[in-house]
């Protein structure tokens, strides 16, 4: 009984050692969204949902979505992907829907999966991007960088030094 114990434990032990700060890659960058300069809070009988909807570089649609963990007392949203641990770097489109008691969009499908104008790059070195319900790029194809040019609307691109 003890040996089978002590298997046991040494198991465990490796499976959490396993999982424990290795993230493959992947990014669980902070992206907060703001209206009327506030961080939003999703007003009561609506639920807001957000995914990131990778934009390859060869044109071609992407193979798959990450959903995201959205807060829905801070607006702050961070990618999860199938596993929960994120996404990996690259172009992303930032797809909004607030959900009313209905289900029906409150945005009609302006920052939807298609027509969302939140284009980020996001990479290890992106802390925070800000997306701005106020002030969406004007350009729909806009790269991270050319937003905060065009429209002003990330607040904070972190870059680390």
């Amino acid at each position: 009984m003890r040996r089978v114990l002590n298997c046991v434990l040494i198991l465990g032990a490796a499976v959490v050692a396993a999982g424990c700060g290795k993230n493959d890659g992947l990014l669980r960058t902070r992206f907060q969204v703001v209206k009327g300069g506030e961080n939003f809070v999703t007003p009561d009988g609506q639920h807001l949902q957000a995914e990131f909807v990778p934009i390859p570089e060869d044109g071609k649609p992407p193979n798959m979505y990450y959903w995201a963990e959205v807060n829905q007392d801070t607006g702050v949203i961070r990618p999860d992907g199938p596993q929960k641990k994120g996404m990996p770097p690259g172009k992303y489109r930032v797809a909004l829907a607030l959900m009313d008691e209905k289900k029906r969009d409150v945005f009609g499908g302006k920052f939807d999966t298609e027509n969302s104008p939140y284009i980020f790059e996001v990479d290890e070195d992106t802390e925070e991007l800000v997306v701005d319900l106020d002030d969406p790029p004007a350009q729909s194809h806009a790269s991270a960088a050319g937003s905060q040019a065009a429209s002003g609307n990330l607040a904070r691109a972190a870059a680390a030094d």
